[in-house]
């Protein structure tokens, strides 16, 4: 095995590699003083990565939460976890985000190795060093930038997905294409490693000059205005990377309705519907009114109490919507248009 990537970062500096196959993590399971906490549908569907020790949780976004992260120190406390204890963490974002939530406050920060084992967080949400639970209804209000020692991804566990999984994978690199402007270049049934590396060159290249999300790191948030506030809504059912695709479509008609000028306007539509139409959900028109999603988004943690959404031009940028009601015919047309 040997670091594709070396990533600063003013916490704990980090690598991540490739790796062929799944029995290479074997070696790093085996290694002494540790422990892996692994995903109970990533244990079932690979007994190959079972050991005696193993934490397996059931990872449903009622685990990342304060009573999750409880529980899940009280266990490593209970196993004698000590700041020598290197964790090997296996599963999806949620188990990525509670964990690394637990890894930052247990004994004032314990090492551990991140597994991604989704399209979602192998392609996003593994790099940038954000641990989150939500609180009282609110996704990741509670949080630590702590990055993992190491990261490393093996597609291979790609196989096992959902086609809904599989699409909501797509939705951020999908995101990424219209940051970048290049949603021509985007295309589903594409070469999976190599959109996987694109996407994390992209993100470690803003990484690099804004770890804390103080400036252009915000521009990422593309889509995910609208979109979190559409997963909240739909208490979930609307998977994150689904709901990053209307929230782009919803964010790129914003822009034009201000009258900026969209690169590839149509195509971006044409492309995230079809990404739509591909995960086969059915949605509720509900979901699109208008005062509700005001409503989830004014208590979203990163809320100044303005309506502040990132759109984009030839590149992206913040921009604070005056003018709400705007948004009523373009949430409409997005819903019907799906």
């Amino acid at each position: 095995m040997h670091n594709l990537l070396n990533i600063t970062s003013q916490v704990n500096p980090y690598t991540l590699d490739f790796i062929s196959n799944i029995n290479e993590i074997k070696s790093l399971q085996n290694q002494n003083n540790t422990i892996t906490i692994i995903d109970s549908n990533v244990s079932r569907l690979y007994p190959s990565l079972h050991k005696e020790n193993n934490i397996i949780l059931e990872c449903t976004e009622d685990i990342k939460t304060l009573k999750g992260a409880t529980m899940l120190v009280g266990i490593l406390s209970k196993k004698k976890i000590n700041i020598k204890t290197k964790l090997i963490v296996i599963g999806g974002g949620i188990l990525q985000d509670l964990v690394g939530f637990c890894a930052s406050i247990y004994a004032r920060g314990i090492e551990y190795t991140l597994i991604p084992t989704t399209l979602l967080a192998q392609t996003d949400s593994c790099v940038g060093g954000k641990t989150s639970i939500n609180y009282d209804s609110k996704k990741n209000l509670l949080g630590t930038f702590y990055p993992p020692k190491k990261i490393v991804i093996c597609t291979e566990f790609l196989k096992t997905l959902t086609p809904l999984d599989y699409i909501s994978g797509l939705g951020e690199i999908y995101k990424f294409h219209i940051l970048q402007n290049q949603i021509d270049k985007f295309s589903p049934d594409s070469l999976v490693e190599p959109m996987i590396l694109d996407g994390l060159k992209y993100k470690i290249d803003i990484l690099t000059r804004d770890e804390f999300d103080k400036g252009e790191r915000k521009f990422l948030n593309f889509g995910h205005t609208f979109g979190h506030a559409l997963e909240s809504i739909s208490n979930n059912y609307i998977p994150h990377g689904v709901a990053v695709i209307l929230g782009s479509m919803i964010a790129v008609k914003v822009s034009k309705k201000l009258g900026y000028e969209v690169p590839n306007y149509e195509l971006i539509l044409e492309k995230g519907l079809n990404l739509i139409k591909a995960s086969k959900i059915s949605f509720d028109s509900d979901w699109f009114n208008l005062p509700p999603l005001l409503e989830i988004i004014k208590s979203d943690k990163k809320s100044t109490g303005e309506l502040t959404m990132v759109l984009i031009s030839n590149e992206p940028f913040l921009k604070n919507i005056q003018n709400p009601i705007i948004l009523t015919s373009i949430l409409q047309s997005t819903y019907e248009s799906i």
